[in-house]
């Protein structure tokens, strides 16, 4: 009986203790969980598309190669640069060397990490990239991103034997992972050993498409078209302990502009009302995407053979009333053929500022911290700054001068001008849009009347394609004349021009007369020459030069008439800091934390 007392009454005092505490309680305080049991920190990623592969070489999606960097790592690295840009650093690779011989063919051996593993245990092997990079280079495969690895010696002979093996990559041992290069591209390290689509692969997962089995950061343990779910890896030699635990990539209809308090997500897409209001503040520039808005002329038939013809097109564009008339704050008039986001690889140059006389240094002040040097920068900005010094125009200037182009041409107030059909493919909202004030503004300004047109892809492509004769149609005179080649049938054709690497010579060189892609048949000597030059090039000072001139000629010569820049916007929940990123929408996640944070 007394022990049953004793019971009762040390139950009666563990009650009341609780109903104490319970009073004593600020609001509030009940909603906030014990870290162990408010589950693992997720941030949620909507996505644009749904993705049907996690396999490195072969995915297309958009927000696919940002999932991919979170899964796997390359020889190379992007952390943060300390202004929210990623910068290069040393990943699967502690380090390598580069040796260049008296062609200027550069060998970069490098060095892989001790501790670099697989999520299921087993280290990560030279042997691993080899097989990456050779799978991604056979035609046989028929991988989206081979032309990465035409920076390779042997990649020729690959294409033309159809077999990886003359393909200039080897392990010596474990550890060690050799590139043999054909000249020495600037854009190699960058976009090749720290790229998303030439991440290492195992012999025994080539075929794994559901990024299972990863040597980065994250593992994915759901894969559905429209669910991504990663988390984080354990086997990971430089996992941030205050990094999300569990990002989560998703399709869905939910406003992750204004998510319930708390919730961790990042948004890449936002509305047309909250552009309004980044446009409104002043502070706010689009996010660069290596993409512009262009309208190809084909020089090799009337009227754009002529080189005022297509100069009075190009200066009868006022870009700024196309960027308004379209009403996508994300875009931005193009100044030049090359996007935003396109990487220029020579030295940012210093800018020394301006020190007041009077002003002596404090001596208690703290020593400002020394900023990480930028590997590159962009390709249009250095031009806007520092290359093409008169980048802006007087419209009513360039009006009046496109119509003495034309009198000049035989087509006084577009008198005697054929008739010119305009085609695009409805790709995106403004698309339609953009066709119709284009051919309003030629009518304004140069009399003449274009017809727009909207064609399915294929129809698109065939309209592009050269029209080869078939066989009995050409006479033995134009067969036997070395100088006959076809001619695709388009007049004028709207469409995304976009580099397959971040690299401005990758696009140029679309007009290059000697590239079969080259859909304008447009020919300069003096433009040749400087993408020659560019790709011979050792010093990325040299070559840069080369690249802007080149860009330079192509404006002047006008086969391709560069309309609107592509651009991208985010948005990062409050309480969120720590994130980085490259163009082209890619985030890097790995070190998002939860504290304070201006968002």
């Amino acid at each position: 009986m007394g022990s049953i007392k004793k019971k009762c009454k040390s139950l009666l005092c563990v009650l009341l203790g609780l109903l104490l505490c319970a009073c004593g309680e600020k609001p509030g305080d009940s909603e906030v969980l014990p870290p162990e049991e408010s589950g693992p920190y997720t941030l949620t990623v909507p996505m644009d598309e749904p993705q049907t592969t996690l396999s490195p070489a072969a995915v297309t999606e958009n927000g696919g190669e940002m999932i991919l960097y979170h899964l796997f790592e390359n020889l190379l690295r992007w952390e943060d640069g300390g202004d929210g840009w990623a910068v290069l650093a040393n990943g699967q690779a502690e380090s390598y060397t580069v040796e260049t011989d008296y062609a200027g063919n550069a060998t970069y051996t490098f060095t892989l990490r001790e501790d670099a593993k697989w999520s299921d245990g087993r280290a990560v092997t030279a042997e691993d990239f080899v097989t990456a990079w050779q799978r991604l280079a056979d035609p046989a495969n028929e991988l989206p991103h081979r032309e990465l690895m035409s920076a390779v010696a042997g990649f020729g002979e690959v294409l033309e034997d159809g077999t990886p093996a003359p393909l200039g990559v080897s392990a010596p041992d474990s550890r060690t992972f050799v590139a043999v290069l054909k000249g020495s591209p600037a854009w190699f390290l960058e976009e090749v050993c720290a790229g998303a689509y030439t991440m290492p692969i195992r012999s025994d997962l080539v075929n794994q498409s559901t990024g299972a089995i990863t040597n980065g950061a994250y593992t994915a343990t759901t894969f559905h078209r429209g669910q991504v779910v990663l988390e984080r890896s354990e086997t990971y030699y430089n996992n941030d302990p205050l990094g999300p635990e569990v990002i989560q990539f998703q399709t869905a209809a939910a406003d992750y502009e204004d998510p319930p308090a708390g919730e961790p997500v990042l948004t890449t897409s936002l509305s047309d009302q909250r552009l309004q209001e980044l446009s409104d503040s002043g502070l706010w520039t689009p996010e660069p995407v290596t993409g512009t808005y262009g309208v190809l002329l084909n020089t090799l038939t009337v009227p754009f053979d002529d080189v005022n013809v297509r100069m009075a097109f190009h200066l009868a564009v006022d870009r700024q009333a196309l960027t308004d008339a379209v009403g996508n704050l994300t875009l931005r008039p193009a100044p030049g053929v090359v996007p935003y986001g396109v990487s220029d690889y020579s030295a940012r140059p210093v800018v020394e500022e301006d020190v007041e006389e009077d002003a002596l240094p404090d001596p208690n002040a703290e020593p400002e911290p020394e900023k990480p040097a930028p590997t590159c920068w962009d390709f249009r900005a250095h031009s806007l700054e520092l290359v093409t010094a008169e980048h802006t125009h007087d419209y009513e200037t360039d009006r009046s001068y496109a119509q003495a182009l034309m009198a000049n041409a035989g087509y006084p107030g577009g008198s005697g001008f054929p008739a010119v059909e305009y085609i695009y493919v409805e790709q995106t909202v403004w698309d339609g849009t953009l066709a119709s004030a284009l051919c309003e503004m030629w009518k304004e300004t140069l009399g003449v009347s274009i017809s727009a047109r909207e064609v399915s892809r294929s129809e698109y492509d065939a309209l592009l394609a050269p029209a080869v004769p078939e066989e009995g149609e050409e006479d033995t005179e134009a067969a036997e004349s070395s100088e006959t080649e076809p001619v695709p049938a388009f007049q004028m054709a709207g469409q995304v021009l976009s580099p397959a690497y971040s690299d401005a010579g990758a696009l140029l060189n679309c007009w290059h007369s000697g590239n079969e892609a080259n859909v304008t048949g447009y020919a300069s000597d003096a433009f040749d020459i400087l993408l020659d030059a560019a790709r011979s090039a050792v010093s990325p000072d040299a070559r840069d030069a080369y690249l802007h001139d080149a860009e330079a000629i192509l404006l002047k010569d006008s086969p391709v008439i560069p309309i609107l820049c592509q651009g991208g916007s985010f948005q990062l929940s409050e309480g969120l800091d720590g994130l980085y990123r490259a163009p082209d929408g890619v985030f890097f996640l790995y070190s998002v934390h939860r504290g304070n944070s201006d968002g």
